[in-house]
């Protein structure tokens, strides 16, 4: 640490004796991987003492810090990052299980090689009014989200088309009213999202009936259904929306990516 502080000095006070471009740029070149090393090494040491200090209180530290997208950054950055690229894909299709479920569907990664997660989508979603498309961006939005070092993510045998990107993913910190009911509304991006929660899993459903099309709102929930106050028509939450004793009418579900302390829902563009 001490020899990186000396040469860094040295290579500050070299920039007023340059006599070339050339010379300038392999200078400040050497100045940033110098600037660089410093900075890893004092991050790795601050980690160290982290968990040297805290022990098995340590893992909660690291997953507060990695929460902060600029503090992840730089442990990346630095290769530094106290979880391996596996166990981070693993965590963030862990965020998005809830969502594959409610489509009877799976997810198992097939590899990850030079920045590339290649997928394989498990189980069925016929007859979901969501495509296979669009179940395959909540599983890629959440992976670049929370693993900088991907750059993208692949699915065997899918291609999200032009109508499955055309989505906007709006971040809330909380639902209000949700946990202490169960059953929640907000306007996101101009669009009426019902949230309904069993247990710890949070569902996003648009807030329209497919029966007879009003708002769902005073709704009652007995897993795993939702009951419209206007027709009485239920529909089963968990298995994508669908009515009972009707599978041609589907409430439709949003995907929505839990992180430990928001939500993100993708809404249509245009819906």
């Amino acid at each position: 640490m001490q020899a990186m502080a000396e040469r860094l000095e040295a290579l500050l006070a070299g920039f007023d004796g340059i006599a070339s471009p050339r010379q300038a740029r392999e200078q400040a070149e050497e100045l940033v991987r110098t600037l660089m090393g410093l900075y890893g090494a004092g991050i790795e040491r601050i980690l160290s003492l982290v968990h040297d200090t805290l022990d098995g209180r340590s893992e909660a530290i690291f997953d507060r810090l990695c929460e902060d997208k600029l503090v992840e950054g730089l442990l990346c950055l630095h290769g530094l990052h106290p979880y391996s690229v596996e166990e981070r894909v693993q965590r963030a299709l862990d965020s998005v299980r809830p969502y594959l479920k409610s489509h009877e569907g799976g997810i198992e990664i097939v590899g990850i090689q030079d920045g590339v997660v290649m997928l394989r989508l498990q189980g069925s979603c016929d007859g979901c009014p969501s495509s296979t498309a669009t179940v395959k961006l909540a599983v890629e939005r959440a992976i670049l989200e929370q693993v900088p070092e991907i750059h993208e993510v692949r699915a065997e045998g899918v291609t999200a088309g032009p109508s499955a990107l055309r989505a906007e993913w709006i971040a809330l910190d909380r639902v209000s009213d949700l946990e202490k009911s169960g059953i929640a509304g907000a306007v996101l991006g101009g669009t009426p999202v019902l949230f309904v929660r069993f247990d710890e899993t949070v569902y996003a459903y648009r807030n329209r009936c497919a029966g007879c099309e009003s708002a769902l709102d005073g709704a009652a929930v007995e897993r795993p259904f939702l009951t419209c106050p206007q027709c009485g028509r239920a529909f089963d939450v968990v298995h994508a929306g669908r009515a009972k004793n009707d599978e041609r009418l589907f409430i439709e579900p949003l995907p929505l990516v839990r992180e430990s302390w928001r939500l993100r829902v993708s809404i249509p563009n245009g819906a």
